[in-house]
């Protein structure tokens, strides 16, 4: 193995790219456990959030006021998105307008967001991208396990969430950028 292979495979495979992927992997059971379990599953939900937000933490994303300050306008952010579309009638959920299960699921999505996908700070075509194609996905799963019913054609679920998560991720990328920019700032000052 030439020393350039072994450069690039000790960067594959840097705590960076294994948080990322471990953040990843654990906001999938958080998500299981959520939209599949929903309020019979509420304690495993809570402690996977526990572990997502550990590690997001442990990763660098939650070190120092500013970064609680962005993970707390981000969960405001995705829940109020959420209040949106609610109010709106095309869904409701099976177990009430705003479930726990449902919050829960936001603390450990803006925990894996800043965590696993820092990397779309400034990116915002490609934060965008992610929006439109990941946001109106999940839900569509959810509705097919019961999580929650569509109250209208499908066409407006993907049409309104792929608005939303769009704006929603655009926004992330910026604030991510901000702070990154302020971050460097504050080293070099």
């Amino acid at each position: 193995m030439s020393i350039a292979s072994k450069a690039q495979l000790k960067k594959t495979f840097s705590w960076q790219n294994m948080r990322r992927l471990a953040g990843l992997f654990l906001f999938d059971a958080v998500w299981f456990a959520a939209v599949i379990g929903r309020g019979d599953w509420l304690l495993v939900t809570a402690l996977l959030v526990v572990a997502q937000i550990g590690l997001a933490w442990k990763g660098g994303a939650l070190i120092g006021k500013r970064s609680f300050y962005l993970y707390a306008l981000l969960l405001v952010l995705g829940l109020g998105l959420e209040g949106t579309v609610i109010l709106s009638g095309i869904i409701s959920f099976t177990e009430g307008p705003f479930p726990w299960w449902l919050v829960l699921l936001w603390f450990g999505f803006v925990a894996m967001l800043m965590n696993t996908l820092d990397w779309l700070a400034g990116r915002y075509w490609l934060a965008g991208f992610f929006g439109i194609a990941s946001g109106p996905l999940t839900y569509a799963i959810g509705i097919r396990l019961d999580a929650a019913t569509l109250h209208g054609p499908e066409w407006q679920l993907w049409a309104l969430y792929g608005v939303l998560w769009c704006i929603y991720m655009l926004i992330f990328a910026y604030l991510m950028k901000r702070q990154g920019e302020s971050h460097e700032e504050t080293k070099t000052a």
